[in-house]
């Protein structure tokens, strides 16, 4: 059979099973698989009129005015192609001078009733735009909306009632939630940022009214203020799967159904600070948890973590001091772990070299039979490589000595180990959980930066 004679259901079953979540970057339409069109002209028509797969698309906006009016004009073509599909876009803008700027933001918000998920990063002083869409959000299931600087009290004031009337929101990230108006009780993600001082109570009280919270990612720098002293306070949250911590103070989670753990310390707490109590504690766990992910900055901080640490059998290690890598065998689910996977923020050569030294050591810790030192139960073990530039002093004969060297430690062991290296996109979401709006497939449609 040619691939010229193809039905045309056939042809749409293939493109959505390859194409999952498809999504064009207009600033980098390059890394969109335009050459399904060149297939011949039935692959091209179907292509060009499905609208699902115009339908989700990123305008990164860097305010340099590269290529904007091109933007405008594939924005205007998705909006166009993509006739009554729901729409899934981020909109993130560092420079709202470009009239451009403003007719893709005017493009925008003229389909809002076709808006699903919609991910706004505005300047503070153009975020009342989108008050001309506050009443036609029918179908709107997740918003992030992101300002620089920072919403302070007074705008979230004038903001709030944004998205009240948008009924089916259950997705959200957002800035000081007492200020936001929504439907709290259909909330099943909630990204939260606590730019000042929280009362712990109160922020207790607040997450118990959200009853059917299925993944929870909590951050306030500046800390817990509580004017009482003792038993930290406790928050019930039976259906909660997925929860990430970036937070100062001592809370206690009671997340029966929890599966994935995502805890990222914070770089100026040690064992000598007043923050030592700072791990939050968990109870209720059951045997649902699967996967932890650690950003771990200090070895004080491993150490206070590892305190705390719930059991589990898959843990992702985000490091940035190389210092921390030897401590890793101290783990109490060191023994348990069966897959693990070490990201190294930010490296050079003599990185590498520390690295394949401190791995090799891990060797000394146990003398058992099976796994890698005493990571006993180890099966597989993955080394991420993320850095936001190529190393100058890394060059690919030198990676490919090290990535042999390093595979050869751990298959005398009988362990399957890889290395990826991946640029890092946005060193804030490190160790956080994804806020997906593009059905865990946008990263495989847009550059690597």
């Amino acid at each position: 059979m040619k691939w010229q004679t193809l039905a045309p259901e056939m042809i749409f079953e293939i493109l959505s099973k390859f194409l999952p979540g498809l999504t064009l970057h207009v600033f980098e339409p390059r890394y969109f698989p335009w050459y399904l069109g060149h297939i011949c002209s039935s692959w091209r028509m179907m292509f060009k009129s499905s609208p699902q797969f115009w339908s989700a698309f990123v305008i990164d906006w860097d305010g340099a005015g590269r290529c904007s009016e091109r933007a405008l004009l594939l924005t205007e073509m998705c909006i166009q192609q993509s006739q009554t599909h729901p729409l899934t876009f981020r909109f993130r803008v560092d420079d709202f001078e470009s009239s451009h700027c403003h007719k893709l933001l005017k493009a925008l918000m003229a389909q809002s009733t076709r808006w699903l998920n919609a991910y706004f990063y505005l300047p503070r002083s153009e975020a009342s735009f989108l008050y001309a869409v506050k009443t036609q959000l029918p179908i709107l299931r997740a918003f992030r909306l992101t300002t620089y600087p920072d919403f302070d009290d007074i705008d979230l004031q004038q903001f709030g009632d944004l998205f009240e009337d948008a009924p089916h929101v259950r997705r959200v990230r957002i800035v000081n939630y007492p200020a936001w108006k929504v439907n709290w009780s259909s909330i099943t993600t909630l990204h939260l940022e606590c730019t000042d001082k929280v009362q712990p109570e109160l922020l207790v009280n607040f997450l118990q009214t959200i009853d059917h919270l299925e993944e929870l990612y909590l951050s306030t720098p500046e800390g817990f203020e509580s004017e009482s002293s003792g038993s930290p306070p406790r928050i019930a949250l039976p259906f909660l799967r997925c929860l990430g911590i970036s937070t100062i103070g001592n809370l206690l989670f009671e997340t029966p159904a929890l599966e994935e753990l995502y805890i990222r310390t914070l770089s100026g707490i040690s064992l000598s600070t007043e923050h030592y109590d700072w791990p939050p504690k968990f109870v209720g766990l059951s045997n649902h948890l699967k996967h932890i992910v650690l950003l771990l900055t200090s070895i004080d901080m491993a150490v206070i973590i590892f305190q705390h640490l719930p059991d589990t059998q898959d843990i992702d290690f985000y490091i940035t001091n190389l210092t921390v890598l030897k401590i890793l065998p101290l783990c109490p689910s060191a023994r348990h772990l069966e897959t693990m996977t070490v990201v190294v923020l930010f490296y050079t050569a003599s990185d590498l070299r520390e690295v394949l030294d401190i791995i090799g050591s891990w060797r000394m810790h146990s003398n058992a039979g099976t796994g890698f030192g005493r990571f006993e139960g180890l099966k597989r073990f993955t080394l991420k490589l993320h850095h936001d530039k190529d190393p100058m002093d890394c060059t690919q004969e030198y990676l490919d000595r090290f990535e042999s060297e390093f595979t050869s430690l751990f298959s005398e062991r009988g362990v399957q180990s890889s290395i990826n290296q991946v640029r890092i996109l946005d060193e804030d979401a490190v160790a956080v959980p994804p806020f997906d709006m593009f059905g865990g497939q946008e990263a495989d449609f847009l550059p690597n930066y």
